[in-house]
């Protein structure tokens, strides 16, 4: 059933049946008299019992007034967006189009919701008035049986008028009981019907809800950009822009991530991927470096992949090490399908507590789907944007695992408050640009944070290298050993034993 079919029948009433919308008048259920009205005063579980019932009216007719206010909001939405739509009508250009495009489906879905909510809010306001109408009947019912029963206890000497008292107070009591059970039954079934109507329209609700949530988002770059151009000129707008870009990131939907299928890899990635499966043993922390390499390999831009290890330590413990990628879309041409892209560099770095990245909740169900059990230990590790998704989702009270360990290599963390307990080792190249965005000084970090700066490469280029890292680590670690005659504190918390690997991909253009 279409939407506009379950908001006629919602709107038609049909669903009421012949239930009553007003009621015989006055206020009856305000004073009942006599012997009813003392019983229901003063008999709170009596009170409770006919509330409850009958309904509270102004409990419904408040959800109606709050449909009724969305209604009217999205209905004042609509002239705004027409304008807005009209005032691009003279523009030309590709941004423009775009945005004209996004200013069309907002009309859109803004005129269905608004259907939507005033159907809504005019049942709502329809089953208050029935409510009450039921309450006022059945109340008028009541005042007329305390009638009868004062008429009946009243003083007589005629047993026969005593008699025909009882003989008429017993059937009104029945006809009571039976009208009024059958008005409480037809009331319950309409509101059960309206519910159920209600019902069938909140996924039709939700999958408007969801594409205008898409809509927000594709609309953010286009909006941020041309506002920061507006405010600022040029540099305001390629700031918006990326702005725009990140607030798209945390609005955009969920991909579908799925275990990698090393059949639909190219040449090169599927080298990749026999490398990482090549892995048994994890006994360096060059060698948690090598493996971010690996997986970004495996990805490119096209797709991100999530490399997940289960390890056992020399002690007989568990842990999974996760491995993640770094930036591999820089989107300058336009969106490939990595969600490690620029736009999730930029939302990563703003470390909002409120939302997740697309990125970020790719990993977090590869790692559920790894079968990495709530509160198991994890070992974090990644190069630049994957170095930056460590050290968020270290720094973040809801992750669901315990975090025993983190390694970064040219990646800047300094800005995330990571717990004091976790090591963390933080690799740079002197002359690694990349590391050093987040404006951090070199020895301003927290005990736990390992900020170990390696010699410089040859170029700035060579320095943001993973493979590079990969080599100025496996020297720093030897002169270590060769130092201090033992590995470097808390490394040997991180390898051990590969005895189970996964590897995931998920992509934006999969969903």
């Amino acid at each position: 059933m279409s939407a506009t079919a379950i908001c006629g029948e919602i709107r038609g009433g049909g669903w009421a049946g012949a239930l009553p919308t007003s009621g015989p008048g006055g206020d009856s259920c305000a004073d009942i008299p006599g012997i009813a009205g003392v019983v229901m005063k003063y008999v709170k579980p009596l009170r409770d019992w006919f509330d409850d019932l009958l309904g509270d009216s102004a409990q419904v007719a408040g959800f109606a007034s709050t449909w009724e206010d969305a209604e009217r909001t999205l209905r004042q939405l609509q002239p705004e967006l027409t304008a807005g739509r009209a005032a691009l009508a003279d523009l030309d250009g590709r941004t423009v189009r775009a945005l004209r495009e996004r200013y069309e489906d907002l009309l859109t879905i803004s005129q269905d919701a608004s259907e939507w909510t005033g159907a809504t809010a005019a049942a709502l306001r329809m089953a208050s008035r029935i409510v009450d109408a039921t309450r006022s009947f059945i109340c008028d019912f009541l005042v007329q049986l305390s009638k009868l029963a004062d008429d009946m206890f009243s003083f007589t000497l005629n047993p026969l008028k005593a008699a025909g008292r009882v003989k008429d107070f017993a059937k009104s009591a029945f006809e009571f009981v039976e009208s009024a059970g059958q008005l409480v039954q037809d009331l319950l079934d309409a509101l059960f019907a309206l519910a159920s109507l209600i019902q069938k329209l909140m996924p039709i609700v939700a999958e408007g809800l969801e594409k205008l949530r898409e809509i927000i988002a594709h609309m953010a770059p286009i909006a941020g950009g041309l506002l920061g151009g507006l405010l600022l000129g040029p540099a305001g707008f390629i700031g918006g822009t990326l702005i725009g870009g990140a607030i798209e990131n945390f609005l955009q939907g969920s991909a579908d991530v799925e275990e990698l299928d090393p059949g639909t890899l190219t040449e090169d990635q599927r080298k990749a991927w026999e490398k990482s499966q090549g892995v048994t043993e994890l006994d360096s922390l060059a060698g948690l470096v090598s493996v971010n390499g690996t997986t970004d390999a495996m990805g490119g831009a096209d797709a991100t992949v999530i490399d997940v290890k289960k390890v056992v330590a020399a002690d007989g413990t568990e842990h999974w090490v996760v491995s993640l990628p770094s930036t591999q879309d820089w989107q300058l041409p336009g969106e490939t399908g990595a969600m490690n892209d620029r736009d999730s560099n930029i939302a990563l770095m703003l470390d909002n507590p409120l939302l997740r990245t697309a990125y970020e909740r790719a990993v977090l169900e590869a790692m559920r789907d790894a079968g990495i059990p709530e509160g198991g230990d994890v070992v974090l590790t990644g190069f630049s944007q994957g170095g930056i998704m460590a050290a968020n989702l270290a720094s973040d009270s809801s992750f669901p695992y315990n975090t025993v360990g983190v390694v970064t290599n040219g990646s800047p963390i300094d800005t995330f408050d990571i717990p004091t307990h976790i090591p963390v080792y933080a690799f740079q190249h002197a002359n690694d640009a990349v590391p050093m965005l987040d404006g951090s000084v070199v020895g301003g970090s927290p005990s736990n944070v390992h900020q170990i700066v390696l010699p410089p490469e040859s170029d700035p280029i060579a320095a943001h290298n993973n493979n590079n890292y990969v080599t100025s680590i496996k020297n720093w670690e030897q002169q270590y050993i060769q130092t201090h005659g033992s590995p470097p504190p808390g490394s040997e918390l991180f390898g051990g034993e590969v005895v189970d690997h996964s590897v995931f991909t998920a992509s934006e253009g999969k969903r």
